[in-house]
């Protein structure tokens, strides 16, 4: 079996998931801290075949009403720049709500979010993922 990569893009920072080579569930990866898109691609290239990577889940931060925003454009330009170099299909995903999510998961856990932004983003690509991975398996359960 293979694995999926979740990406939660930031400005100053990458959140990265990965799930269980059954595709049934979402964990932490890493956060990937650059200064360089280019050196972001490419860590994340090395990601896609450290762990066999067969689907890459980027977030894709529309608004709550549906619509792009000036990230959204940003998402967009980034997975194009990232379909150029890895191997395996890129799909947008759409992330709303994911960090508000971690925020809870990390006050859950005892933790300030404010003090733990990696596993922040960490935790936004393992929701952003599980919820693709749940999908998935809806539609497999339906057909």
């Amino acid at each position: 079996m293979s694995r999926y990569l979740g990406i939660d893009f930031g400005e100053k920072r990458i959140g990265v998931a990965i799930s269980d080579p059954s595709r049934t569930i979402a964990q932490p990866l890493k956060t990937i801290t650059y200064t360089h898109m280019d050196a972001a691609i490419h860590e994340i290239d090395a990601l896609v075949q450290e762990y066999a990577v067969v689907k890459i889940v980027v977030g894709l931060p529309v608004t709550l009403k549906g619509t792009d925003s000036r990230k959204t454009t940003e998402v967009r330009e980034f997975i194009q720049q990232l379909q150029q170099v890895v191997s395996v299909p890129v799909e947008a995903f759409d992330e709303r709500l994911t960090t508000l999510q971690a925020h809870r998961s990390l006050h859950q856990m005892g933790k300030k979010p404010s003090r733990e932004r990696k596993r922040v983003d960490q935790l936004a690509a393992v929701h952003l993922l599980q919820n693709f991975l749940d999908r998935e398996i809806n539609q497999r359960t339906r057909s």
